[in-house]
């Protein structure tokens, strides 16, 4: 929802005379315009970085500002970026605290009617790549989805399972597919196999989640299924941020520009 940020130059136009007051239009267009930029690109970037762990530079330049008249800026979050993820949805829960914006990939896996609806996934973050901010690449969530959707599961018997297949560093029979028979990821449950969830989750021995086979021997979890919408705190009040940095530095910056403006 919009919300309007007013500060009042009334006080500082009280004695000025009917020439000087010519300027205000052009020293407020100034002031505003300044006074956007500032919150869009230097304080509120900073105030991410304090409160976000490790924010990319996309989530720090997401904030645009607009002059739309001599004394009106509009502030407003990139809208319809690409890939599914755009800062104005996925940023407002810290806003206010709640259910965490759903991620493309989560979005994805419900989608193709691969994980329940009740159903999220979590990254174990130690089984997988991670960029420059320390976060999950998005790469690995590219392949775990290409792997998914490339080949569809299919029932299994136990001859199919490959009893030297090991979960980690430890031997465990009976935890996998001959990977002769199978493809490199799966999720348990997985909702296209209809009603086999029951006898794969059993079959495997496995807990709910996404897996990687790697080679012949080694498995890995990459995801594990969290069974309710996760949830953000209210890290980032932006609107009562934004009016404090406002309130603080509006008049300073009109007063300036409109000493430019006089010449």
């Amino acid at each position: 929802m919009a919300q309007t940020i007013t500060h009042n130059i009334d006080d500082f136009l009280k004695g000025l005379d009917l020439y000087t007051r010519t300027k205000v239009p052009k020293a407020a267009r100034v002031a505003i315009g300044r006074l956007g930029f500032d919150v869009a690109k230097k304080f509120v970037p900073d105030r991410m970085n304090m409160v976000f762990e490790r924010p990319n530079q996309f989530t720090l330049k997401s904030l645009n500002y607009k002059v739309v008249s001599n004394y009106e800026v509009q502030l407003d979050f990139k809208k319809d970026a690409g890939k599914g993820n755009d800062p104005a949805r996925y940023l407002y829960p810290s806003t206010v605290g709640g259910p965490a914006y759903e991620t493309k990939f989560s979005r994805y896996l419900h989608a193709a009617g691969i994980a329940p609806s009740n159903r999220y996934p979590i990254p174990v973050k130690g089984n997988l790549a991670k960029n420059s901010y320390g976060k999950v690449s998005q790469g690995e969530y590219s392949k775990a989805w290409t792997g998914l959707s490339s080949s569809r599961p299919k029932r299994r018997q136990k001859k199919d399972l490959d009893s030297s297949l090991r979960f980690g560093q430890s031997k465990r029979r009976m935890t996998g597919f001959n990977p002769n028979a199978n493809f490199r990821y799966f999720s348990i449950p997985d909702n296209r196999m209809m009603n086999t969830s029951f006898r794969q989750t059993n079959l495997f021995g496995l807990g709910d989640g996404i897996y990687r086979a790697k080679g012949r021997n080694d498995l890995q979890l990459l995801f594990t299924y969290a069974k309710s919408k996760p949830r953000t705190p209210r890290i980032f009040d932006y609107q009562s941020f934004v009016a404090k940095v406002v309130e603080r530095r509006a008049e300073g910056t009109f007063r300036r520009a409109f000493k430019e403006a006089l010449g």
